[in-house]
């Protein structure tokens, strides 16, 4: 029941006892009045006290009905009052009822974006894990490939390196080897022209360009010309240069030509002897 429910339900009864008590109190003054007020004959005493009787009737009946009017509309009041309590409780039922379907239905929206987001995440994290994995594999593959480039740019540098130093070796091995084989033969060499072989190599060089030699009508006794030649190996000669001379034009050209006649020159005594380019003075005694 509502506060102003209370009050104007308080409000009635109060009403009603006040009518009740004024219709009492209007009994009382008028049979008061009737008994005490009026003067005692005998003619007038029955007429008067059944008026009296039957306004005392009228009035109680009066109250009684107006109270039972009073009760009734009291529990129709109450009754009205009772469905509104009803009313506004179902509608409170209701209204909570209401409020709970909403938070259920907001809490399973929010469980649903909840696991949405999740399962969101989840796929990112997986797509991070998958990129850093195979950003990670790349990075293997480039690494073991570089690896391995540089690990054969160094053993082909070794290699080169080793071929270099064993090429270097070598040539330093035939160089040394040479470089003996040249002193040796140098060595030989001057061991054979202190032995006479030299002078003896050049006198048999000598004496075959002068079998050879037709001696020109301008040249004169004591000629003496030094001679370069050029040779192979098997003593064929391969150019002619006459330097020092002291005869004419005619006398050089006919050494010259007494140079190429007597090719190919004999071999020296001593193979170590041989000159590429030999030089040798020519002077025949007639």
């Amino acid at each position: 029941m509502t506060a102003a429910t209370a009050a104007k339900s308080h409000s009635n009864d109060d009403r009603l006892l006040l009518g009740f008590l004024a219709a009492l109190a209007l009994h009382v003054v008028i049979g008061v009045l009737l008994v005490f007020g009026l003067p005692r004959t005998q003619t007038t005493v029955t007429p008067q006290l059944a008026i009296k009787g039957v306004m005392i009737d009228n009035t109680e009946k009066r109250i009684k009905r107006e109270k039972a009017e009073a009760e009734q509309r009291a529990r129709e009041q109450a009754e009205l009052e009772q469905k509104e309590r009803e009313r506004l409780e179902a509608e409170q039922r209701e209204k909570v009822q209401e409020e709970k379907r909403q938070d259920e239905k907001r809490a399973e929206e929010k469980r649903i974006e909840d696991k949405r987001a999740e399962d969101k995440r989840q796929q990112q994290l997986t797509a991070d894990k998958k990129r850093k994995a195979e950003a990670d594999r790349q990075a293997a593959v480039k690494k073991k490939a570089d690896d391995d480039k540089k690990r054969a740019a160094d053993i082909k540098t070794k290699q080169a390196e080793k071929l270099k130093a064993e090429r270097d070796a070598k040539e330093q091995a035939q160089r040394e080897a040479e470089l003996k084989r040249q002193l040796a033969d140098e060595e030989g060499r001057m061991q054979a022209e202190n032995s006479g072989l030299l002078s003896q190599y050049a006198a048999l060089i000598q004496q075959r360009v002068v079998r050879n030699w037709n001696k020109p009508a301008s040249a004169r006794a004591g000629i003496q010309c030094e001679v370069k030649v050029t040779q192979t190996p098997a003593g064929v000669v391969l150019s002619v240069q006459i330097d020092k001379c002291n005869g004419d034009a005619a006398v050089r050209q006919s050494i010259e030509a007494a140079v190429y006649r007597a090719s190919p020159l004999p071999a020296p005594p001593d193979p170590r002897l041989f000159q590429r380019v030999l030089v040798f003075l020519f002077n025949p005694t007639d």
